[in-house]
């Protein structure tokens, strides 16, 4: 599952020295004689709680080079880190390429974090997308690190116009640890680099399609004459972890069943079409072993194996299978004849964790293609799936771009990573979406610049909301997630998901979970007679979706609203109509995503 501070790794390059330019960064030596914390030049950065100026001071003992250093200290379940500072804000600019160096040092070994923090306006502060965060492995010795950003790649400068960078003691907000950063420097020269990515913000894409128009109150006909096309009946999945899951259900780690026959028939009763797993060859037993689980429990539910994805490697792609195990897996699918033909290569390669194996794009890249080169040999129809962070640059549009000609779907993993506090719940609820789905549409156009002649489309193995708490609490833990708020965001998600045919099927996070973190969860072992919200929306849903999309004529009050510089305005009231292949029934699905207006 994917964390919501996590941005990914940037498109960097290790280098062996400095440019011959001016620095860019104001004090990056710390030289300048001062009391002040932070140094000149430097700024606390995130949740104003935690921006203590004992914890950032310029440090005269043991400096890499020169009188003094930078010391950063993270207490344990903090958030504050230091950036830049954004008064002397570095300014991109077009055809450019920009080296950045340091020396860094712990009072302990383990990772630290640098990246950049981006944004197209500093007054107002207006986000851009980044051109990475990644961890760096440190310890009590002085280490230099060198990386390189190329404008066109990483970043477009038209978009991403200021950077600051972030430097993180810890990628565990939990652990105490303290950073020292000296001779920090970010020098600018004409790229070297060939050619651009597509720039995805100048690609034509089609816009959201709401089928009502703004009025006063919901009035509409639904023409049942009128197919728009058929349904994307798959978007009523859920995911499970894994095969033997951190809730100790379906299978324990001895690879014993032990799904409760009430959960077995709850999970029936969802009427699931689409499913995922991952971990399934970093088992304790072997990926055969784990395969033959799979398969089995989906017999038993009623899932169908043909739409099940599965991915095999390690939850936070700290390890990587060897392409053989890849076609092993396959090859054992094929000779018990078993029906899985979708493989995701990596669960979220992108999000930098310590011991990450997927150091930059390139590598994942590689990775992709040799699985899929290796899994064609002895399954030429299998289904190979490429994860990206749409969001990003390096590990979106670069990912596409390298990795085009050997997937078939595409992953993005479209939680909602808004805050769920302090803000309007119709914003939550409806623009949230509306925002997401525009990005959905985008990442579509995208595919096919880079696939033209390929049939390349889009699953949505892990999404739901996934908004911390007020007091930085992690998203499972997060009541509201699973609650109406988090329910009621789901319900619009799938309307469009299966009206709009913006995406061939969707799964969403997750199936089984403890009653202490009920943010995702569908089912607890801890209380299998239970049944909560999300659940109930599923169970319904996938018993109210027919074969095929109806046109919709007519109005819904309107709810506007502008996020990062977007228009994201749509209907209070979202609404499906599909009939069934033979015409005789007809399904309605609204959502009013209004806290206070009656529709």
């Amino acid at each position: 599952m994917r964390s919501a501070a996590a941005l990914g790794a940037c498109l960097m390059t290790m280098v062996g020295g400095a440019w011959a330019a001016q620095n860019l960064i104001t004090n990056g030596d710390f030289e300048l004689p001062s009391t002040e914390s932070p140094p000149p030049g430097w700024s606390m950065w995130g949740d104003p709680k935690y921006q203590n100026p004992a914890n950032y001071t310029r440090d005269t003992n043991q400096p890499h080079s020169g009188q003094a250093c930078f010391r950063i200290h993270h207490p344990a379940n903090t958030a504050g880190y230091v950036v830049s500072s954004p008064r002397q804000a570095i300014v991109l600019k077009p055809g450019m390429m920009y080296t950045v160096s340091f020396w860094a040092r712990s009072d302990r070994p383990g990772s630290a974090s640098f990246g950049f923090d981006a944004y197209a306006s500093i007054k107002p502060y207006l986000e851009a997308p980044s051109p990475g965060f990644f961890p760096i492995e440190v310890g009590p010795d002085w280490r230099q690190f060198t990386f390189v950003i190329h404008e066109g790649w990483d970043f477009f400068a038209d978009r991403t116009r200021f950077v600051l960078l972030t430097f993180k003691p810890t990628t565990n907000r939990q652990e105490e640890r303290t950073l020292w950063i000296d001779d920090v420097t970010m020098t600018e020269q004409p790229t070297t680099r060939q050619g651009r990515l597509v720039d995805v913000s100048r690609l034509d894409h089609a816009p959201l399609q709401h089928r009502l128009r703004p009025g006063s109150a919901l009035e509409f006909t639904v023409d049942a004459t009128r197919r728009l096309g058929p349904a994307t009946r798959q978007a009523g999945g859920v995911s499970f972890h894994r095969v033997a899951g951190w809730s100790g259900v379906p299978y324990n780690r001895r690879g014993d069943y032990v799904l409760p026959a009430q959960l077995e028939e709850a999970i029936r009763e969802l009427r699931l079409p689409m499913t995922r797993f991952y971990g399934v060859g970093d088992e304790t037993f072997s990926v055969e072993g784990a395969l033959d689980r799979a398969a089995a429990l989906l017999d038993k539910v009623g899932i169908p194996q043909d739409w099940t994805v599965l991915e095999l490697e390690t939850q936070g792609a700290t390890s990587k299978l060897p392409p053989e195990v890849w076609a092993r897996a396959a090859q054992h699918a094929l000779s018990r004849g078993y029906r899985f033909r979708y493989w995701e290569v990596a669960n979220e390669p992108y999000l930098g964790r310590s011991g990450q194996v997927f150091t930059k794009p390139d590598d994942y890249v590689a990775h992709v293609q040799a699985v899929a080169a290796a899994i064609r040999q002895v399954q030429p129809q299998a289904q190979i799936g490429l994860a990206i962070a749409h969001r990003s640059d390096a590990w979106g549009n670069y990912v596409l771009k390298q990795a085009a000609g050997h997937y078939d779907f595409v992953v993005a993993h479209y939680y909602n990573f808004g805050s769920a506090h302090g803000r309007a719940f119709e914003d939550i609820v409806l623009s949230d979406n509306y925002r997401i789905l525009d990005e959905i549409l985008k990442v579509n156009a995208l595919i096919r610049a880079y696939n033209p002649t390929r049939p390349v489309y889009q699953l949505d193995t892990e999404w739901g909301m996934h908004c911390r708490g007020p007091q930085g609490e992690q998203a499972d833990y997060v009541d509201r997630n699973g609650n109406i708020v988090g329910t009621l965001h789901r319900a619009v998600r799938l309307i469009y998901y299966a009206r709009e045919g913006l995406l061939r099927g969707a799964s969403s996070w997750e199936m089984f979970t403890r009653l202490k973190a009920q943010g995702f969860g569908f089912l607890s072992i801890e209380a299998p007679a239970k049944r909560p919200m999300l659940y109930w929306l599923y169970y319904h849903f996938n018993r109210h979706v027919g074969d095929w999309v109806l046109a919709l004529d007519g109005t819904a009050p309107w709810h506007k609203s502008v996020q990062r510089g977007q228009d994201v305005s749509g209907p209070l009231t979202p609404v499906l109509a599909t009939a069934s292949d033979d015409g005789r029934r007809l399904y309605l699905v609204m959502v009013n995503g209004s806290w206070n207006q009656p529709v």
